[in-house]
């Protein structure tokens, strides 16, 4: 069985369960949060602890740990939508 997501998407999402840490540009703030899909355009966060919550437009550098290799990787993506303590989010360069 995979972890595959099926949907009509452009982008095929994975099912994942990572923990992640988000900063929003031009705020003081790091969002705590739990990385639940993936795929190649973005990923959906759900926030986990914090004091601030994004909102869409919000640009954001995202520190996922992947816990299988031991290691910290760090992309850049911007809030496309946002419900609840939920937020999809866009890769960008």
């Amino acid at each position: 069985m995979d972890n595959k997501i099926h949907s009509s998407r452009a982008a095929v999402r994975y099912q994942t369960n990572e923990p992640a840490r988000i900063e929003v540009y031009g705020k003081n703030e790091t969002i705590f949060c739990r990385m639940s899909n993936l795929s190649t355009t973005g990923a959906f966060f759900e926030i986990i602890s914090s004091n601030f919550v994004p909102k869409k437009g919000d640009r954001l550098k995202i520190s996922i740990n992947l816990k299988k290799i031991k290691s910290t990787h760090i992309i850049k993506g911007e809030v496309i939508w946002k419900k609840g303590v939920g937020m999809g989010v866009m890769f960008i360069k």
